[in-house]
């Protein structure tokens, strides 16, 4: 585990089965909510990772509020997704829930979504979840898509350096700026290659194209 915790010891802290926990992080097992609120209490906020700086950052806590989410999105109500962007693990948390049309749901706001906002949290969650399809869909947003691009480029850069939100912004459209261009780099060489997410990847790859010529001075 990136948090230097066995599974075993994890298991112990949670109160959790260790083979259920190991079908949670693979991906086999859908994470509920209460095992979320148990990593959080263990490693902290942002647990998986660390989470953006947006200042309105929507973390969708407990399973009643999760469902009622899930409920509004399949009824075809975005709720809170046309808004503010949402956590990390709440993007993991509902998209693991997704029947075959909440996914057609998101690749119809991920493409024609009336909010930048709602484009771009539609895309974070299906970039989390398997199949060509939808990678294949991501990237072709990510390509086409200015808004959304710069949104999620905005969101590796401050969840990568920590930077703020406003600092971020401006970095996505000048990536040689950021204040540590290195540091940037060596975090964007590890986006590139997760496996478990298209908008990563994707992201890192563009980030060190455009760094390449500051950090190979």
């Amino acid at each position: 585990m990136d948090a230097g915790l066995s599974l075993s010891r994890m298991a112990e802290l949670t109160h959790f089965s260790k083979p259920y926990l190991g079908q949670a992080e693979t991906g086999t097992r859908t994470a509920t909510m209460d095992v979320v609120d148990a990593y959080e209490r263990v490693l902290g906020a942002g647990m998986w990772r660390k989470e953006i700086t947006h200042p309105g950052l929507t973390r969708i806590k407990g399973e009643q509020r999760l469902s009622a989410l899930v409920q509004s999105i399949r009824s075809g109500s975005p709720d809170v997704l046309s808004k503010r962007p949402t956590a990390h693990a709440t993007d993991v948390a509902v998209g693991t829930r997704m029947d075959p049309d909440g996914i057609r749901q998101f690749r119809q706001w991920m493409t024609e979504g009336e909010t930048a906002t709602l484009r771009t949290n539609s895309l974070s969650v299906l970039a989390k979840l398997p199949g060509r399809e939808n990678a294949e869909l991501v990237v072709q947003v990510l390509e086409e898509d200015p808004k959304v691009r710069r949104l999620c480029l905005a969101s590796d850069i401050s969840r990568l350096t920590q930077v703020d939100w406003k600092t971020a912004l401006r970095v996505a459209d000048d990536l040689p700026s950021h204040p540590e261009p290195r540091k940037l780099a060596r975090k964007a060489a590890k986006e590139a290659v997760d496996p478990k997410d298209t908008e990563s990847r994707w992201c890192g790859s563009y980030m060190l194209r455009h760094l390449a010529p500051v950090v190979g001075r």
